[in-house]
């Protein structure tokens, strides 16, 4: 065997491992979206002003992405599994969501739907939106993004509390990957 069919095969085993990989988990990320998540989901049933609750997701949204770029980057570079295009990727997946309920807001403004309505809009987008993480990034997303779609109807359906309950169970199912997501990955060291 030559020099040059031995490096073949090194490059080919080491870009299997690679591509079979789940990368790295980020708790951090996790526990951030659990806890913006729980706090704004929450503020449905408590506050009675919407203002309050708009401006806690005008805030909350951006300043969430932003944090979660910046933990992901950091991760990514210390574990030696920096990819740009796939970090590019990821990121442009988040983004389109929020840019699309941001679009979703025109039907408010247009008349065709009220506020509640338009939250929960972005409940079915973020069920989307993890669901389809799932598929392309970390299959871990896939049961966060239908527990996400079952608490879709209870923003419609339930009175009183409907919000509150599915805030818990979004953030619970964001905290049980952030720890479930780590042991796994500590179990293949």
């Amino acid at each position: 065997m030559t020099n040059i069919e031995k490096l073949r095969e090194d490059l080919a085993y080491v870009r299997a491992a690679a591509d079979r990989s789940d990368g790295v988990p980020v708790r951090s990320i996790y526990l951030l979206w659990a806890a913006i998540v729980l706090c704004g989901f929450t503020l449905v049933d408590f506050v009675p002003n919407p203002r309050w609750i708009n401006l806690y997701w005008l805030i909350a949204s951006p300043a969430g992405f932003a944090i979660s770029l910046w933990i992901g980057v950091r991760v990514s570079l210390n574990a030696g599994q920096a990819d740009r295009r796939q970090g590019i990727r990821i990121m442009s997946h988040w983004l389109a969501f929020m840019v699309t309920g941001v679009l979703g807001g025109l039907l408010v403004a247009g008349g065709h739907l009220n506020g509640q309505g338009i939250g929960s809009l972005w409940v079915l987008l973020l069920a989307l939106t993890y669901f389809y993480a799932g598929l392309h990034f970390d299959r871990r997303l896939l049961p966060v993004g239908i527990l996400v779609g079952l608490c879709y109807p209870v923003t419609i359906f339930v009175e009183g509390f409907g919000w509150t309950i599915s805030g818990i169970i979004i953030a619970a199912a964001l905290t049980a990957q952030a720890f479930l997501g780590s042991r796994k990955q500590n179990a293949s060291i």
